[in-house]
């Protein structure tokens, strides 16, 4: 299995990497490896876990400029692709083929026979992880399913043609995104390595396979590509002003869009609302405090905006159950 990203007609390799029969076999639960990306045009580092016919891979790349690379493969795979940050499109030579367009926080599942072509980098940043799973370990978890849009995408393997499972790219939901950063982070070693790290990739599968399968083009009407970063540039804004939340309006005029697309997107993408998503982390932030701090309910109350204490009770007795002053005695 041989893999090679180069810049368009430049020698200058970002990534070359070969997969062979011995790493394959390898008697180790978890094959690891980084590669250390440090050329005048890009930075960054690109990690690599191997389990049995599973390939993790998680770029991150710092682009001086707008990029156009070229790719060379010859495996054939299913891949769980998740773009977390940047604009991304994968033109292939295969005649025929819809070049594969990303941006931040979109994912799809793809099947990509051995090919070659080019991908269009165009943000300073970034970051994709993608889960290269065998075909026969993709077949063999989705045994028995009856979906016609599984039927589909199996039939397009079967005949080696290049397929997209969601008809078009999806928001990473909050769940995907708890999955993907204990992926990302795992700090196991050995066989709980191995264990935990199939555990999570089939749970990321359930959840992408449950969203692109049961997502109904015509029922929901989605965010265009380029109100996802908006909508993400919402919620850091609103994580960092806790205690001093814009209005609707002064957030939507913040990041560029309006009102009504600023609490439907934001809804669509976080399944909640801007002043749902405020509060739970309000009380998030207040239970570390309690928990952690010699502070006041008081002072808590008003150090995450709370303007009237009771206020504040009132919210975290309905959050957790308990009034905050007797939370705090758990300690």
């Amino acid at each position: 299995m041989h893999l090679k990203i180069h810049l368009r007609d430049l020698e200058e390799i970002l990534l070359e990497q070969t997969v062979d029969r011995a790493m394959l076999v390898s008697n180790e639960p978890v094959i690891e490896r980084v590669t250390t990306i440090d050329l005048a045009s890009s930075r960054g580092t690109y990690r690599e876990i191997l389990l049995d016919g599973i390939h993790i891979g998680y770029g991150d790349l710092r682009l001086k400029q707008t990029t156009l690379l070229q790719f060379e493969s010859d495996f054939e795979t299913v891949e769980m692709h998740f773009d977390l940050c940047g604009q991304s499109e994968a033109a292939f030579r295969e005649p025929g083929v819809t070049p594969y367009q990303f941006s931040s926080n979109t994912h799809n599942l793809i099947y990509v026979p051995g090919t070659k072509g080019t991908m269009h980098l165009n943000a300073s940043h970034a970051r994709i992880l993608e889960i290269n799973i065998r075909p026969s370990v993709f077949e063999h978890y989705l045994s028995g399913s009856d979906h016609h849009r599984l039927a589909a995408f199996q039939k397009h393997m079967q005949h080696q043609q290049h397929s997209l499972l969601g008809r078009h790219n999806l928001p990473i939901s909050p769940a995907m995104h708890h999955v993907i950063e204990a992926i990302v982070n795992c700090s196991k070693t050995g066989v709980y390595k191995k264990l935990f790290l199939e555990a999570k990739v089939i749970e990321l599968l359930m959840l992408q396979l449950e969203q692109l399968l049961e997502h109904n083009c015509e029922g929901c009407p989605h965010l265009r590509p380029q109100d996802y970063e908006k909508m993400h540039h919402a919620k850091a804004i609103l994580l960092t002003h806790l205690d001093d939340p814009y209005s609707l309006t002064d957030l939507a005029r913040q990041v560029g869009t309006n009102e009504f697309t600023l609490k439907k997107g934001f809804k669509e993408l976080f399944g909640t609302s801007v002043f749902g998503m405020l509060g739970d982390e309000r009380m998030k932030k207040a239970q570390t405090m309690l928990l952690n701090t010699t502070k006041s309910v008081a002072e808590i109350s008003q150090e995450i905006g709370y303007k009237y204490p009771h206020h504040f009770n009132a919210a975290f007795k309905k959050k957790f159950g308990v009034p905050p002053g007797r939370y705090k005695s758990f300690d």
